[in-house]
Order: C-alpha cells, then structure tokens, then sequence
C-alpha cells in the first residue's frame, strides 16, 4: 500500500469511528495520522522495511496500535480491523458517506431517525422536504446533497480516461500472449482518447476467430459474457464495464477501424459526403454504389484508404468528433497537433517542502534526466492545515532550498514558484510581498466548491487579475470520477486570461486532465497560452501522455503550448509579464 492508500483507510476509519459516537480522541488520533502520512516525505512501507514496526513508532502522533496497523497494510495490503469495523454498518449508509455535503453526523442521524440506508432512499427523502425542516439542513444543504447524488451517479456511469486505458492494454496484452490475434487495435473512444470512457471497443484480425472468442471471454478480468457468436463477444468486466471484441478480415480491418472509431457525428459527416459522390462506406469498406448489391470496393485496407475515397487526408482519432475537422481537411487546415516530445519544460512541480515525496534536487534531476531544459518548483500555498508548505514566515528558507538546486542540478532552468490557493472570495493566500518574490506563481483552487456560477467566476476573475500570477491551474477543479468541475463562466475566465497577459493550465495528472478539450480549443481561439503540466508529486510524476491526448483533442498545436516553446522564448514571455506586474 502507499501512503495515500493507508491515509485513506485511515480517514475512512475516522468517519466510522465519528459515525458510531466513538471517543472524539481516538476520531482524531486516525484523523492526525492521516493527515501525517499523506504529508511524510518517504513512504510508510519503506520505513517499515529498513526498521520495521519501532521505526513507524518514531512518526509523530503514532502510537504502538497505529504502527501495528500501518505494518499490517505495507505487508498484506489489507487492515482486518477497517474491514470489521466496516460490517458494522449497512452497505449502502458507507456509500452514503461518499456523497458531498453528508459527514459522519449527518449520516448517522440519517440512519437513526429516518432509517436511510442507501443513496436511492436519501435521494427520496430529501425530495420530500422532510430535511429541509430539520436544524442544520436547510434548502442549500438539501440541494448540495441532491447535486452531489446526481454527480454521483453521473461520475460512475463512465470510467476515467487512464484507467479505461490500463484495462484495454490488459486486455490486449492477455490476448497478445495467446499467439491467435495477427493484428489488434484498440477502437472507439478509447482511441480517440475521450476523458472519459462508457465501454471498450477492441477490433482484432486472426486466421482462428472462434478460439479468440473463446480466449476473450475466458479473461480473468472478464465477470460475465454478455453475448458472443463466432465473430464478436461482448462481456462485463470485474470493474464494471462492458467490452466488445471484434475479429474481422485483413482486407477490410482499415475500413472496419475507420467504423468503428467513430465518433458518432464524425461518422455520419463522412458518409454523407460518400453518398454525395455514389459511395457507400461501412465497417466493410467504400463501395461503389452499395456493398449490399455488389457494388464495386473502392476501399477497405487501410483508414488513409477509406479517406482518400471521400477526398479527404488521414484525421488523426482525436479530432474524429464533428467538430469542424472535416472541413478543416477539406481546407487542408488541418492542425499539426502537439506531440509529447514537443514538450520542454513543466511549471507545476511539487516537492516534499508541502506534499510531494521527493526534494527539489532530486525533483530538478529527474525533470533533466526527462530532457527539460525548465521547470517550475510550484509547493503549496495553502490555509487548508497542510503540514508544510509556503508561508510568509518560510518564504527565505524556500528560496534558500531553490538556489541550492540551482548550484546542485546545472543544465535545467528551475524557477522559483508556488501553487498558491484562491481564497473563497478571490483573493490569493500569499501576500503580494511574498508572491513579488517568487518568479512563478499557479493560482488554484482547492476550497469552497460549491459557490453558484456568479460567485465562483467572480472569484476567479479576481485571481486573474492580479499582478503576480502566471499561470491559472486547474481551472475547473474537477477530479476525474470522483468531483464535477466547479460552476462556473469559463468563457469569461478565458477572455480575462487573454486581457491580462496570463496562461491556463492543462493539468496532465491522470486524476485530473483539466482543462477540458472544449476549453483547450477554446483558448487556442483566443490565443490565450496552455500550459501542458504534470502537477508531479514525486520523481515518476512526469508523464504526460494523458495531457498531450486531450490537448490534441482541443487541437493545440507546438506553438500554442507554453511548455513547448524554448527557454529564451519562454522567459521573454515572463520578462514581459513582469513587467506588466510592476
């Protein structure tokens, strides 16, 4: 287990322990704990290693038991406890903690005086009005609650971009190894790489269909066959969602990939330009007049082919949306879109000075040994009680620590920066006297998410407007399958970005992907920069891939990406934003 998992399961046990009226000492105890191990520079499995059970007693706030339990995670990967604790409890009051705007509290006067025990019953129950009535609810709170239902449902109906991912190359990869399969792509809108992913689409040649059909539906990932024949199966998988396995001829596999790609408008854009011209296409291929009465095959090999029978060029998968990219090929204005090699530097870094788990040396080596020529060392600014971070009285020590990466890691440009929080009405955490010391500043929010619409874009154009900021982070806040972004006029935002001379960033992390493609293409529009970031917490943190996939999808070409362009280029632009700042 990492850190993050063993404070999770720390955090959930104080929810439980809240829940059951356990001695607030012993809520906090786990709630301290977690808070620590989130923080702590080297993870607990590794001090559990070099000294086992004495070195974790040696950690603030942990005392023999929690110490017994962290070793039990970082050598099982389980707390027999947690799960106890857990069969105290209906199945569906746990889920019900999940929902935002419920805490301990509120779910357990839920289950003692209404008997709620799943979200569809407090969905019903706070439609009713009962709650509203209640001390400490109110119309907002019962609101929030219904809103936080309906986003519940929303985010688990669909499964987030990398982990959808990670699961087809399982797939692919189990399939590979059965020696059947002569070619096997990955279709869909997995491949044109949507953020999120309601089923999987494989398409696979093999001279033995039947027995891959077999293979297939045979995966240890696979909870049940849906349906199969001889050349298509389709199954649920253990995770939830549903995957198709498609064999087909080599002749026609472009034109079937074509087809299956989709997506939906892209497609019926493109056959209607066949039909226009006496052409039929479908998952078979480009006919002549239609495949159903033999018409002649124009096509079916290859996706290029299948294009150039409708006089088109190759569409690379992202673009494949209706949105304009057919008559952009048309046009030949087609966008040269941004690879991951393009990228040379990264302006969202974290250390272990806040929560990240390595130092700026070791962060500043792996950024070069990644072949960065910059980045920005971006910790926390932050009232949220985190266990380290940037404040005023630190500010000197933090540079301090910069510096020394600076003599310690020559080759790569490290910029002295912070990640500073959006206060609920606008204004940054830093002072400007600390911000005026730092060569970058990310302003985010990490609080207060809930404000309407008017509230939140207010806030944000106040952040916006200041002087000091650089780059705005994360601009919707949103956690992929976990939180919707906030509610707020993103056009506006953007507008204001271009106005102040400021960049947006695209946040790579796999959690994250923000902003969304309509806002990427959105700001290329505007000509308001994008900064591709990591956001990465530790020394492996720097993958993009998922980033670069929805910055092509927003058709974001070199130019338009700020971490793509050279260090002398970049830095002119933030000599100019300084400037400005003065």
């Amino acid at each position: 287990m990492t850190n993050g998992e063993i404070a999770a399961a720390f955090e959930r046990i104080a929810l439980l322990l809240e829940l059951k009226g356990e001695n607030p000492f012993r809520v906090r105890a786990y709630e301290r704990a977690a808070q620590m191990i989130t923080a702590h520079p080297r993870e607990m499995r590794d001090l559990h290693s070099h000294g086992g059970v004495d070195a974790l007693k040696e950690l603030p706030g942990i005392g023999e038991d929690l110490a017994d339990k962290i070793a039990e995670m970082v050598t099982t990967g389980r707390l027999v406890y947690a799960t106890k604790l857990q069969k105290e409890f209906p199945e569906g009051l746990l889920a019900i903690l999940d929902i935002e705007g419920i805490g301990p509290k509120k779910a357990k006067l839920l289950w003692q005086k209404f008997r709620v025990r799943s979200i569809d019953e407090l969905e019903t129950l706070a439609q009713s009005g009962k709650l509203e009535k209640l001390k400490g609810w109110g119309p907002t709170s019962v609101r929030n609650i219904l809103r936080g239902i309906g986003d519940r449902r929303t985010l688990r109906a669909r499964l987030p971009l990398p982990k959808a991912l990670e699961l087809a190359e399982e797939l692919c990869a189990a399939l590979a190894r059965s020696k059947m399969c002569n070619r096997l792509e990955i279709a869909g809108s997995l491949r044109r790489r949507k953020e999120t992913i309601g089923d999987i689409d494989l398409l696979a040649t093999s001279r033995r269909p039947e027995e891959v059909m077999d293979a297939f539906c045979a995966l240890p990932a696979v909870q049940r066959v849906i349906g199969r024949g001889p050349t298509k199966a389709s199954v649920l998988l253990r995770s939830g969602v549903q995957a198709d396995l498609r064999v087909v001829d080599p002749a026609v596999f472009g034109a079937a990939l074509h087809y299956f790609t989709g997506g939906k408008e892209h497609n019926v854009i493109v056959r209607t330009m066949a039909r226009k011209r006496g052409i039929t296409i479908s998952e078979y291929g480009a006919f002549r007049g239609s495949a159903e009465r033999k018409g002649k095959l124009l096509a079916s090999r290859t996706e290029e082919d299948i294009f150039a029978a409708v006089g088109l060029p190759w569409i690379a998968p992202e673009l494949r949306e209706g949105r304009g990219e057919i008559e952009a090929a048309q046009k030949d204005a087609l966008p040269s879109l941004i690879t991951e090699d393009a990228i040379r530097g990264d302006m969202h870094v974290h250390t272990d000075f806040s929560d990240g788990t390595a130092s700026a040396v070791a962060m500043a080596k792996a950024a070069k040994a990644v072949g960065y020529d910059y980045i920005a060392i971006t910790d926390h600014a932050s009232p949220m009680g985190m266990v380290r971070g940037i404040k005023t009285g630190n500010i000197d020590a933090y540079l301090t620590m910069i510096d020394d990466a600076r003599r310690r890691v020559p080759g790569i440009h490290i910029l002295a920066g912070a990640e500073v929080d959006i206060l609920p009405d606008g204004r940054l955490y830093l002072p400007d006297s600390v911000l005026a010391k730092l060569d970058w500043v990310v302003a985010s929010i990490h609080q207060a998410f809930r404000q309407s619409r008017a509230e939140m874009t207010k806030r944000v154009l106040r952040a916006v407007a200041h002087p000091n900021v650089h780059l705005l982070g994360h601009p919707t806040a949103r956690l992929l399958g976990q939180r919707t972004g906030i509610d707020i006029d993103m056009e506006a935002v953007l507008h204001a970005a271009k106005k102040q001379g400021i960049a947006v960033e695209h946040n790579a992390s796999p959690e994250r992907l923000d902003l969304p493609d309509v806002f990427l293409r959105r700001a290329k529009e505007l000509g308001v920069p994008v900064c591709i970031d990591s956001d990465a917490h530790d020394t492996d943190g720097y993958d993009k891939r998922f980033g670069i996939s929805q910055a092509r999808r927003g058709w974001l070409e070199a130019g338009d990406v700020f971490n793509a362009w050279t260090w002398k280029e970049a830095n002119r632009w933030m000599s100019q934003r300084r400037s400005k700042s003065r």
